[in-house]
Order: structure tokens, then sequence, then C-alpha cells
């Protein structure tokens, strides 16, 4: 970065360019191992997998007989409805039994089945796309949706690598390499609407920040890095309103710390941006639904104090779901898998506030608690006191650490060296097979080992139906994610610009 605060990609060299493209390859076909996990395998699938039937109303043999039940009350304004669909799972204590397999496996069952869905008209657009991939069998218009998922996925990592500023591309992949385990893959290349929710919020700052920073002589690139940054935009308001929400108030944290940088906010540009946010809430005041979405409230059966009080205590430790810490009010304990991910990730944080400025620190700690008043909103709006899992925040994982770095004084950072990138490359693709063996093992035993394994071979009830067996793509699994991290750090610039 030079001293006007142009941090301008250079033109990769034809290898660069190679490892960008074998990086993401490798990274469609990790996400492609995991498409092994059935496609029940996560809460609330029943509600994704009906709405996806019934994105565009009723079609006989696909989704039938819609009907909008009582208003749910922990519901702030979103009605229930439930409608007649092919069957999909069964049912095992009001959950499908690929996510909690504790009851006997009915060999016979219905044609159809009656499953809670999304209103028509509260329909994400995500549903509506994916809706357009089913077809009359439920195993392969599945696997043709998440393929559609892991492409998407798979692409906005390579522009990631391709069209930001070295800075920032260093920057988006350190976020990148500590947020994917033990959650990131297998959301990525889920079903439900989180894999364009989160992927939006993991990508798109790094886009508009490089667009801020390159050169304006530049207009073909600068307008490539803003259609990205509109993309994953769109990914996210098409999946989630929670998750439009956070990217727009990371690119608005983008956008300040550029001004900041740069020392060009003038006391008239203050002004206006108060006068426009002070509009803003006005405007959102007349508009009952989405001011209950930005309004903060305390359930009525709680005290203001004893709620608040609760959520600072534990706050904290659903954050940590992002690695699987599994800490607190969510288990007896971190595993390794957790410790990997919690210890590496702060590591990071911490490296890169070496020498910090009073920016670079009000930058980080002011994400720090737009994640944390984000879960909280989230708690409040459904009605308990018990902090919803950190997994609905996952997406800012990857901008807090990334615009730590991006805005660190130091040029050399812990990943920066060969010794640091090759150590967390090994303890990440370890806790990566830990991870991807336990579900496997888990879905194919069908839940009958919890706590330990019983034999090495991951043999047993496959829902692919196909000769590829689950030891086969368990493997490709373990050997694809090293060799994804290490092609994709192998194809950016390491010495960053001052």
């Amino acid at each position: 970065m030079d001293s006007s605060g142009i941090d301008t990609p250079t033109v990769p060299p034809a290898d660069k360019k190679r490892f960008k493209l074998l990086a993401s390859i490798c990274f469609f076909l990790l996400l492609g191992t995991w498409l092994s996990i059935p496609y029940g395998a996560g809460s609330d699938m029943d509600y994704h997998m009906a709405s996806i039937w019934c994105a565009w109303g009723e079609k006989p043999g696909i989704c039938e007989i819609i009907e909008i039940t009582e208003q749910d009350r922990t519901a702030q304004f979103r009605n229930n409805a439930t409608a007649e669909v092919p069957f999909m799972f069964q049912i095992c204590d009001s959950r499908n039994i690929d996510f909690w397999p504790y009851c006997e496996v009915e060999t016979d069952h219905p044609v159809t089945q009656r499953l809670r869905m999304a209103s028509p008209e509260h329909m994400s657009l995500y549903y509506k796309v994916a809706h357009t991939f089913i077809g009359e069998g439920i195993s392969q218009s599945v696997l043709r949706i998440r393929m559609m998922n892991c492409l998407i996925a798979s692409a906005v990592l390579f522009l990631l690598l391709s069209i930001t500023t070295r800075r920032i591309a260093f920057a988006s992949l350190v976020g990148f390499t500590f947020t994917l385990i033990p959650n990131g893959v297998q959301i990525l290349s889920g079903v439900t609407t989180r894999a364009w929710a989160v992927l939006g919020v993991m990508t798109s700052w790094a886009f508009f920040a490089s667009y801020l920073s390159t050169d304006k002589s530049r207009k073909s690139l600068r307008a490539t890095q803003l259609v990205a940054t509109v993309f994953t935009f769109l990914l996210a308001l098409s999946a989630r309103l929670d998750a439009a929400a956070m990217v727009a108030l990371t690119l608005a944290v983008v956008y300040s710390a550029h001004l900041l940088r740069n020392k060009v906010l003038t006391t008239r540009q203050i002004t206006v941006s108060l006068l426009a946010v002070s509009g803003l809430w006005l405007v959102l005041r007349q508009i009952p639904k989405l001011y209950e979405f930005v309004s903060v409230y305390v359930p009525s059966n709680y005290s203001a104090r004893q709620y608040l009080l609760f959520q600072i205590v534990h706050l904290p430790e659903f954050v940590a779901d992002w690695w699987g810490y599994r800490i607190g009010q969510q288990g007896n304990g971190p595993g390794i898998v957790g410790l990997i991910g919690v210890v590496l990730f702060f590591i990071n944080l911490a490296f890169a506030l070496v020498k910090s400025s009073k920016q670079q620190r009000f930058i980080t700690a002011g994400f720090a608690v737009i994640i944390c008043a984000l879960l909280f909103k989230s708690t409040a709006w459904t009605g308990s006191i018990v902090p919803l899992t950190g997994i609905y925040t996952l997406g800012m994982a990857l901008p807090w650490l990334g615009l730590t770095v991006q805005h660190s004084s130091q040029s050399v950072q812990f990943m920066s060296s060969p010794g640091h990138r090759k150590i967390s490359i090994f303890l990440l693709s370890f806790a990566h097979m830990i991870t991807f063996y336990s579900l496997i093992e888990f879905y194919t035993m069908q839940g009958k080992n919890v706590g330990y394994f019983e034999t090495l071979t991951l043999n047993g009830t496959w829902w692919w139906n196909m000769p590829i067996g689950p030891n086969f793509v368990f493997l490709a699994g373990v050997i694809l994610f090293p060799a994804f991290l290490s092609l994709a750090w192998k194809s950016i610039d390491l010495q960053l610009p001052e």
C-alpha cells in the first residue's frame, strides 16, 4: 500500500493463476465429499425441505394442501404453515430421524407426509431458486441443489483469490482458513438457506474493501469487484433477512474504516451520515415489520436485569460454537476440534493486534460488540433466555478476523511464516478428519455409537445408494482438505504491502 492508501492487485504470474484455479477445484471437490452427509443431517430440515418443495405453490405430487396454522407467539412476524409433500424422512420426537436417530426405523412409510414450511408470503428467493432443481426423486433433487451451492461457493472463492487486493486476499484467506471447521464446510455444501447466507456474509466485505482500495484508473477491475460485492450481498438477501443485515453492518464498518484510514472523514460527512441514519430510523419506524426486526427488547417473562446479565455471561460461550467448543450451557467441555479452532483463531487475531493502532483496536472491539448484539437480538426474538447457538453468526467470524488483519500495521502476520502455515494446516486437517469421520460414522451407524467408535470402517447405512462407499469418500475428503489449503496459500502473495 503506497502513501495514498492505494493497495492495487498486481497481475499474478501464470503459476499463481493456476494455483487459484486448482485451489477452487479442490474446494469444490472437498464440498462434494461432504454431500455424503444425509440431507436430513441438521435441525429444522423438515421446514427447509418442505419450503423448497412448496416454493412456487401447490403442485400435484410435489406440494399439496398448504395450510396456514395459528400464529406462533415466539415468531414476531412469520406465520406457521404446513403442506403435504412426498415422504422425505421419518419423524422421531418431532425431529427428522437422520438428525435425531433415537427411534426404531420404520421400513414401511406413507407416500406423503405433512411437514411445516415457510408461509407463502414470507418465502425467500433461495427456496424459489432451489425449487427449480427438484424432480421426482428426493435424494437426486437434494444432490442437485447441493451441487449448485458447492459450485457457487467455489466460484466465489476463486473470485476472492483473484480480484481482491494483495492485503485483502491475504486477510480474507486467513479468515477463511480458520472458520471452515467444523461447521463451515457442512453449511456451504448444505441444502438450507444458510449456504447462501453464510457465504454472503463471509465474503462481501472483501470485495467491497478491495473496490475502495483499488486505484480508480483500473475501471474494469473495480467494476468486477463491485459486481462481486452486489452478488454476494444478494446471496445473503435472497436467503435470510438477518444475513442481509449482517452484510449491511459489515459493509458500513468497511466503509467507515476506509474513510478513517485515509483521513478523508470531514465534519460535513459525519453530519450527513448522522442525518442519513436518523432519516433511515424515522422511515423504519413507519414500517412495523422492519422496525420490529431492528428494535431491541427484552422478552416480557423476564426482568431486564436478569435477562441482560444472563446474556452477558453466556454470549461468549455461544460465539465459541463457531468451532464446536461446547462449554457452559452447550456441553460438558471442549473437545480437541473446538480447542484447535478457538486457539488458532485467537492466535491469529492477537498476532494481528501487535503494535495495533487505535483505529484497528476500535474496529476489532466494535465488530465483537456487533456480533454479540446480533446474537442477543436473535435470542430475544425467539423469546428465550438461553442464547441461540453461535452458528447464527458464523459468517461474521471471517470479516472479524479479516478486517483485523487488513488494518494491522505489520507487514508480517502469523500465516506469513512457512512454519506457522504448515502447523496450522496440519492441525486444521486433523480437526477436519475427526469432524468428518465422526459425522459419517454417526449417520452410517444411525447414532448407535455415541462417544466411542466401535470399528474403524464406515460401512453401514448409506443414503447415497451408489457404488461409491463411505470409506472412499472419507479418504477423499481427508486428502482434499489440506490440498485445498496448501494450494490456496500458494496462490496469493505472502509479502504484504505496508
